[in-house]
């Protein structure tokens, strides 16, 4: 499992010139891989060369040696009601595999309070000019008192301040009439799932800043002041300490769920987890504790892999409280994040329907608790309810569907809502064996599982698995074996372009216009 093996700390004013240049092409060749639209230069000026009274930089290294994210501090000292004021301001960035262990947080946490009890009395700022959702919800988390802050107008005073402070620092406006927002040129990479995933994450500080900064993904900044705060502080200290409780919290839960008399109250815990999540929100409490009772609820932390890709199993995971990254690849920087999962995510069901191996990794972004649900628990399920059948298929199509439209050069023009939105106007279908239906030329067909076959005129063909066609003529599809399909409308139909016209989402009607391409 990847992990930050040892970390360093460094004070760039220590340093020769050429220690402090090798310094910043070390942590510069890491910035790349996290964030497009800064040359070296301005990155040296913010994080190793800055004017600060002060700079600390955290260096993070694996178990290789090699660097894999860093975390650098400043504090500078500015006048505020004839006051001297100390603003902390930070710049962090870590690769994907090595996110989540909060050690930047306490390690900044520690700089801050040395500094306070150098400077009893000083008033102290921290102050961001945020480029991505995440570091505001990890500040509004973390911190009770914020600006700016849903529902509470930013007081004039500190308005005026961070104005100045933002302008100082040479951030120019994005809009003359906000002096908030700005631009910063830093702009995180991003694969189009994780941008979706935020797009619809329901956190109202995550939602705040999507509305605060619609372009941040363009290199926009919202500037930020945190108050360094008693208050403030101890928030801060009782989010860390009840992550550290946790882990013996949930290894007495373990232990508890492994001594006699616990099965009940297992039963009851993980039908509550089940219960919380979509898919099986109509199931009775009975139905729910019978497939309790041979699922197993998995705590993670951060950067654990679930399954990893080519493994053979079939179970299905519902996440029950995290967030975890599904990945092309295993490792390295050729990894490729092609969807994000959050809380009441069901999973794993490519495995478990389609009899197959892994067909992606899977791992924790975040602490994460997990219901594992074998096959031979949830198959009886699946038989007996047409409804929980239909939006484990559903899921199972949108994720086989977008994997196989997605590398296709005949789609290149349509992104990921696109696709998707396709997908979801199209017909499921599942045939029994003999069953049979016509697909309408100017369809695809998805066919999910199964085996069938398909007449024209003539020849007939027989296909088994996985297959997307497009129709040209009057197609028969007859089933060999219980078969689960999804009956495709025309790209450009008219139910789907009036869809694009009357919904809120980045898919362009030229884009599904597009004249196909000829396979």
């Amino acid at each position: 499992m990847p992990r930050i093996a040892s970390t360093e700390v460094v004070v760039p004013k220590s340093l020769s010139l050429a220690e402090r240049q090798h310094l910043t092409d070390a942590l510069y060749a890491v910035h790349q891989q996290i964030f497009d639209g800064v040359e070296r230069e301005s990155f040296a000026k913010y994080v190793v060369e800055s004017k600060a009274e002060q700079t600390w930089i955290q260096v993070h290294k694996n178990e290789a040696g090699d660097i894999v994210g860093y975390f650098a501090l400043h504090v500078f000292e500015k006048p505020l009601g004839g006051e001297t004021t100390a603003v902390f301001r930070a710049e962090a960035g870590s690769l994907r595999a090595y996110r989540g262990a909060n050690t930047n947080t306490r390690f900044g946490l520690a700089l801050v309070l040395k500094y306070l009890l150098r400077h009893p009395g000083r008033r102290a700022y921290y102050m961001g000019s945020l480029v991505h959702p995440s570091s505001y919800s990890m500040l509004a988390k973390h911190c009770g008192e914020i600006w700016p802050r849903l529902g509470q107008p930013v007081p004039s005073e500190l308005l005026t301040f961070m104005d100045g402070l933002a302008t100082e620092f040479g951030l120019e406006r994005v809009d003359p009439a906000n002096p908030l927002l700005r631009m910063v040129g830093w702009r995180t990479r991003e694969s189009e799932v994780e941008q979706d995933y935020w797009r619809q994450c329901e956190k109202p500080a995550a939602r705040f800043f999507l509305e605060a900064n619609p372009g941040y993904a363009d290199g926009h900044g919202l500037v930020t002041l945190v108050p360094a705060t008693v208050a403030n502080v101890l928030s801060v200290l009782r989010v860390l300490s009840g992550r550290s409780l946790s882990k013996p919290v949930d290894a007495v839960r373990a232990m508890a769920r492994r001594m006699p008399g616990s099965a009940r109250l297992r039963r009851s815990e993980v039908a509550r987890q089940l219960k919380a999540s979509e898919l099986f929100r109509s199931f009775g409490t009975e139905a729910l504790e019978s497939l309790a009772a041979r699922a197993q609820v998995m705590e993670l932390p951060a950067g654990r892999y679930v399954f990893r890709k080519g493994d053979a199993s079939d179970e299905l995971y519902l996440l029950a409280r995290g967030a975890a990254y599904v990945l092309s690849a295993e490792s390295g920087s050729g990894e490729e994040v092609v969807n994000q999962l959050g809380s009441g995510t069901v999973f794993g069901e490519i495995a478990m329907l389609g009899g197959e191996r892994r067909s992606a990794s899977v791992r924790t972004a975040a602490a994460s608790t997990l219901v594992r649900i074998p096959r031979a628990a949830l198959q009886p399920l699946l038989e007996a309810d047409a409804g929980l059948r239909r939006g484990v298929w559903s899921t199972f199509a949108e994720r086989r569907f977008d994997d196989l439209v997605r590398g296709m050069s005949r789609y290149a023009h349509l992104g990921r809502k696109a696709r998707l939105a396709w997908l979801r106007h199209g017909k499921q279908v599942e045939l029994a064996p003999k069953q049979e239906c016509v697909v309408e030329p100017g369809s695809h067909l998805l066919v999910l599982a199964g085996a069938v076959e398909l007449t024209h005129a003539a020849p007939r063909m027989t296909t088994r698995g996985t297959l997307l066609l497009e129709v040209e003529r009057p197609l028969r599809v007859i089933a060999q074996e219980t078969t689960q399909l999804v009956i495709l409308p025309r790209l450009a139909s008219p139910e789907l372009l009036r869809w694009v016209d009357t919904v809120a989402l980045p898919v362009s009607r030229e884009a599904l216009e597009q004249p196909r391409a000829v396979a």
